[in-house]
């Protein structure tokens, strides 16, 4: 058990290198920081506790992380990201509503609730159309449907392991075909700190799959599109994710993360992306104590 003493908590589920490196460069601004595993979030919520001013959501885990921002937020902490913005981009059914609510520019994507949802939703898109758990990280579960023989090959293989279709709602989303690589630009509060493009041979490009990083210039149409992503969730810290329509050039927000690694991707381009968000937790400090 801990008492909360420190001006920003960490919450993890493990410390990676992503977090060792932002531990290391919130300690050089001068702030004092905690980790907070999830096993260590009731001592700090306890009554008669100091909270601290900030906390930064870094948990592995989706329910984890809501559940630590929720949490810390009805004890009067600021929490990096705002519980409203991880569930958002926790699910990817939600910020396709959102964005194409709110004008921007997106694949087009459909919901399906059960196996013929699915089937209808792929025709309609067209083919080939691209099938996504609402939840989930790193290019699991993602898959390319060609036709409909293909449909009924994942439908016939989840079928045999969720006969109950506990794992709906999923989306089916244009297929948009790209030029080799997409784009990922992190964000600091509302500003674009580095982009860079992920290059594969296959269609999925993670890095985790295999991609290479390639710095880029932030140009002004991604500059655009990832104000209209901050100014519908909130300043923060993200990892939005742009795709370009190899035919038209059109650049469209893919999907947004809101724990982006940024370790393995900073240590081949050069920016310290650490040091830009510890600067800005430090901005933050100084703005509320001047209140």
């Amino acid at each position: 058990m801990m008492p909360s003493t420190a001006e920003v908590l960490l919450t993890v589920t493990m410390l990676r290198p992503d977090e060792k490196l932002l531990l290391n460069a919130i300690r050089a601004t001068g702030l004092e920081v905690q980790t907070v595993l999830p096993a260590d979030l009731g001592e700090v919520l306890s009554p008669g506790n100091r909270v601290p001013g900030l906390a930064v959501i870094r948990n592995l885990s989706h329910r984890q992380a809501i559940d630590a921002a929720q949490r810390l937020r009805h004890v009067g902490v600021r929490t990096l990201n705002s519980a409203s913005a991880i569930e958002v981009c926790n699910d990817k059914g939600l910020q396709a509503l959102l964005f194409a609510g709110n004008g921007v520019a997106h694949p087009q994507s459909r919901h399906a609730f059960n196996y013929q949802q699915v089937r209808d939703a792929a025709e309609t898109l067209g083919w080939p159309a691209v099938l996504k758990p609402v939840s989930g990280s790193w290019g699991r579960g993602v898959t390319k449907l060609f036709d409909q023989d293909s449909v009924e090959a994942w439908a016939g293989g989840h079928e045999s392991g969720d006969a109950a279709g506990k794992n709906f709602p999923v989306i089916v989303q244009q297929y948009i075909e790209k030029p080799g690589h997409d784009l990922r630009v992190v964000v600091v509060g509302r500003k674009p700190v580095v982009a860079f493009k992920r290059s594969s041979a296959d269609w999925r490009t993670n890095t985790h799959l295999g991609a290479t990083v390639t710095q880029v210039e932030i140009s002004l149409d991604m500059h655009k599109l990832c104000t209209q992503v901050v100014d519908l969730l909130g300043d923060g810290f993200y990892g939005i994710d742009l795709i370009a329509d190899r035919d038209t050039d059109e650049l469209m927000v893919l999907e947004v993360n809101a724990n982006p690694e940024f370790a393995q991707s900073s240590a081949i381009h050069g920016v310290d992306v650490a040091a830009h968000l510890a600067g800005y937790l430090l901005d933050l400090m100084a703005n509320r104590q001047d209140r």
